[in-house]
């Protein structure tokens, strides 16, 4: 959000609770401590200091006077929120990149700081506390957009296929969204009207500022919201870390601080499974959890600031050595040149074996809870298929948000593949039922999914009422892009380091090589796995980061002193 602070201390924006730390406006010595990196000027009522839809703007600290904080629907305009002096002016997207999804016009004139992102970036690197206040705060007026609706508008219709994947790209990568259905709201009629197109255009998304896409992909998306990019041609990277789970964030973020030029590339979005977990509990240093959405949001915020270029949405198709280095080619056709590489692309759902399932994908039937977080209405029914971890996260967050949930176990018990605390939180929560010995059969509804059908070992079958079932059955690994390039088990893990045998290094690259294969890395002198992907690996988010980040430190060793040294300023060839 675009303002600073106590104007939120009643009930927020659209009535939301606020964290008092949202409140807070800098202090007398902090504000000393900015001004040295910008300038002050002087504002006029009326005058508009940035305007939603902006590609980039400066960090704004109100000194004397008001400035209101508003946006635009369908023409209307609606106030957000006041902010007075003391209160800085900035969203998140200062620090990503995003366009800005609010405007700031001057209420009662004054003067303010203006202060340049880059000089931003200089203040956060050296000013710790300073930093926490403007970054803490960044992420919570994030948060408290996507609860007052102030995002871009997904206009289209529930059960059409496109609608469906531009939404959940946009939940898969954070962007603040409101979905309106044409045939159900009518606001969507407001808005088409208002921006002169008609329902057969659906879906369309409207962008802060106005701008309309009509049906884009996902790499017209996430450009328009100012998110992620493509490759520069020509450029050459020190290191290309393909995919942005945990393993793929934590090697980006330590190979750009290190100061070597990094690409992160991924198909689909930032966070990989972390994503779309609902929540992390048993990760070191949060004791009361943190959502898999929290944790990567702050982990491309991370990426970003080390000066990562981040190239989303581009699937990995393939991997070559070129010349000094590897080249990986991305769907589209375009190429990403690196001297050294990192695969962290992790693994993919398995599917389920069950009549209709593909009729109701994305309509009832999804593979994490995050996706549905927009299907599910009050008092809905929900079946999840799965006995790991990943089956107990999920049925305990719906269970806590009111919804009865039904879990389908192929097993005897959970303990063969859960945690025992989800184990027992399952057992304390009266809204799940757990049935061992049972496999889905099939799924039906008019439309959308209504009904699941379980069978137990002896043939017996009951059906179950549900607005969504979650397919949480485990997944297989993300490597068929990278076979022939990188040695594999039998079961398409990427092997690394001892796990490819004791004769490795008396083999082809590096029988004529003065060392051997690093821990992590694979038949290919520089290219490295990490997390999932790998052959051995613990499946853990904890173990996927710090792979990551030993994989990011034997990429520093094998580049030596040919790494550039300047960070987010790629090599050309």
């Amino acid at each position: 959000m675009g303002q600073g602070g106590d104007d939120l201390s009643a009930e927020g924006v659209a009535g939301a609770a606020v964290d008092p730390a949202v409140a807070r406006r800098l202090t007398a010595e902090q504000l000393e401590s900015l001004r040295p990196y910008g300038k002050v000027r002087r504002t006029v009522a009326g005058q508009v200091l940035f305007r939603e839809g902006d590609r980039s703007y400066d960090f704004i600290v109100i000194l004397t006077g008001s400035v209101t904080v508003l946006d635009h629907e369908a023409g209307e305009r609606r106030e957000l929120a006041d902010a007075g002096p003391g209160d800085f002016l900035a969203e998140l997207g200062i620090l990503t990149g995003e366009r800005l999804f609010t405007t700031a016009a001057v209420a009662a004139p004054g003067s303010v700081l203006v202060v340049p992102v880059e000089r931003l970036r200089a203040v956060i690197a050296h000013d710790q506390a300073l930093a926490d206040l403007i970054v803490q705060n960044a992420f919570r007026r994030r948060r408290l957009l996507a609860q007052a609706r102030a995002g871009m508008q997904i206009v289209g219709s529930r059960p059409s296929a496109d609608a469906r994947r531009i939404r959940q790209f946009a939940a898969r990568n954070r962007l603040p969204h409101v979905f309106l259905d044409v045939e159900t709201e009518p606001a969507a009629d407001a808005i088409l009207g208002h921006h002169g197109v008609s329902a057969a255009d659906a879906p369309i998304v409207v962008m802060r500022g106005g701008e309309v896409l009509r049906n884009p992909s996902n790499a017209e998306l996430a450009r328009a919201a100012g998110f992620g990019s493509d490759p520069a041609p020509g450029t050459v990277y020190d290191v290309a870390v393909v995919g942005a789970g945990p393993a793929g964030l934590a090697a980006s973020v330590y190979t750009a601080s290190e100061g070597l030029t990094t690409a992160t590339i991924d198909g689909s979005g930032v966070g990989g499974q972390i994503g779309t977990t609902s929540r992390i509990e048993n990760y070191l240093g949060f004791p009361v959890g943190v959502s898999g959405d929290e944790f990567a949001e702050r982990a491309v915020v991370q990426v970003l600031r080390f000066g990562a270029t981040l190239l989303v949405p581009a699937a990995a198709v393939g991997l070559s050595p070129q010349g000094h280095g590897y080249a990986v080619e991305l769907d589209g056709g375009n190429m990403v040149l690196a001297r050294s590489v990192i695969v962290a692309t992790g693994v993919k759902y398995r599917q389920l074996d069950a009549t209709g399932l593909e009729r109701f994908d994305g309509l009832g039937v999804f593979y994490t809870p995050i996706a549905a977080q927009d299907e599910l209405g009050p008092g809905d029914e929900a079946v999840i298929v799965g006995g790991g971890n990943s089956a107990g996260q999920a049925a305990t967050f719906l269970a806590d948000r009111g919804h009865a949930v039904t879990v389908v176990v192929r097993g005897g018990d959970l303990r063969a593949s859960m945690s025992e605390y989800l184990i027992e939180r399952i057992a304390e929560q009266p809204a799940i039922e757990v049935l061992c010995h049972c496999a889905v059969e099939a799924v039906e509804g008019r439309g959308r999914l209504e009904r699941v059908v379980v069978r137990d070992a002896i043939g017996g079958r009951r059906t179950l009422e549900a607005a969504a079932l979650f397919v949480l059955i485990g997944a297989e690994p993300h490597t068929p892009w990278a076979r022939g390039a990188v040695e594999l088990d039998s079961d398409g893990f990427i092997l690394t380091g001892a796990e490819r045998g004791s004769t490795a290094e008396r083999r082809p690259p590096w029988d004529g090589m003065e060392r051997g294969p690093y821990q992590l890395e694979t038949n290919l002198p520089g290219v490295f796995a990490a997390g999932d992907v790998r052959s051995g690996s613990v499946k853990r988010v904890a173990s996927a980061v710090g792979e990551g980040s030993i994989a990011a430190h034997f990429v520093s060793e094998h580049l030596g002193s040919r790494s550039t040294g300047v960070p987010g300023s790629p090599r050309r060839s």
